[in-house]
């Protein structure tokens, strides 16, 4: 099976607490995106008795510190390390008989980006295999959010309202759109964002905005009401973002002012997107902001 393990951004992201096994409640909507990384499973039976076998072949399209990010966990670093092999691991005990496992992986998603990174690739590999295994699909969900929260994400082919950890989805209709995705050179850690925004151990509680999702805002993103969504829908995680690397305020303001109906940090960072009115606009864009961020790396999606 050869295809893209896509990447996603999120449309607003808030934190309302945080949980009582440590780890936070988020409230976002995940959109899967065009630019992701290519990918090609081969899948052989092998003979009663064998050992499963998993193989990885990788080219590293990635710049910057991440190149060598990527490196320590792929086939040519420490492969335990890496989430496939992980995911490999987990599903082993589950299959319906043995099988050799080959991948070939073109590393594009940046890690420490908020887009998916490793979370798709994993849940890419997961749906080639699940087939493979006597799990059923209710046991599949959590084993994929053992081996991250955004998993269960990509097992879906659909843009979802995002609870709990970023396991409890719910499917919804997002219009299409064409955007620009800004990769900086640096990255921000999702612990030190979690950290900084200081959130203590409360009952769950609702935000005005969110209670208001299944209404006017899921009306805006179906019809791509951007001007709309631009106030209400915000990422939490950019006023620790904007602290930490004031360069990301410069670039949202570099979206708006290129044309962009809407522009946000996806996850806890570093990626930062623009939406643009249409494909001609956005390529438009594309030549302004690279102008004035060269140290920048951009590339186009859509959704």
């Amino acid at each position: 099976m050869k295809s893209i393990a896509q990447g996603k951004i999120n449309i607003g992201l808030l934190i309302p607490y945080k949980r009582e096994d440590g780890l936070h409640e988020i409230r976002s909507v995940f959109v899967p995106i065009s630019f992701g990384d290519p990918m090609e499973i081969q899948i052989m039976p092998l003979s009663p008795g064998q050992k499963p076998s998993f193989q990885l072949v990788s080219e590293n399209y990635l710049h910057g510190y991440r190149y060598e990010k990527f490196e320590e966990v792929s086939e040519r670093g420490e492969l335990s390390r890496n989430i496939l092999h992980k995911a490999f691991q987990k599903l082993a005990t589950y299959l319906r008989e043995p099988i050799a496992i080959s991948i070939h992986l073109q590393k594009y998603l940046p890690p420490e980006g908020g887009i998916g990174g490793g979370s798709s690739n994993a849940g890419f590999f997961l749906k080639e295999i699940f087939p493979w295994t006597h799990l059923s699909k209710e046991e599949q969900i959590p084993l994929a959010k053992s081996i991250g929260a955004d998993v269960p994400f990509f097992l879906q082919s659909s843009p979802c309202y995002v609870t709990g950890i970023g396991e409890v989805l719910e499917p919804i209709s997002v219009a299409q759109g064409s955007g620009i995705l800004a990769i900086p050179p640096f990255g921000l850690s999702t612990s030190a964002m979690y950290t900084g925004l200081q959130k203590s151990l409360q009952k769950p509680y609702g935000s005005e905005v969110w209670k208001s999702l299944a209404e006017d805002l899921i009306r805006s993103l179906q019809v791509g009401d951007w001007a709309y969504l631009q106030n209400r829908l915000e990422n939490e995680f950019e006023k620790i973002a904007f602290q930490t690397q004031p360069l990301l305020k410069e670039l949202k303001l570099g979206f708006y002012e290129s044309g962009a109906v809407y522009a946000s940090l996806s996850g806890s960072g570093s990626c930062f997107y623009g939406i643009y009115p249409s494909d001609r606009e956005r390529d438009e864009a594309l030549r302004i902001v690279s102008d004035r961020f060269p140290d920048m790396e951009f590339r186009t999606f859509s959704f």
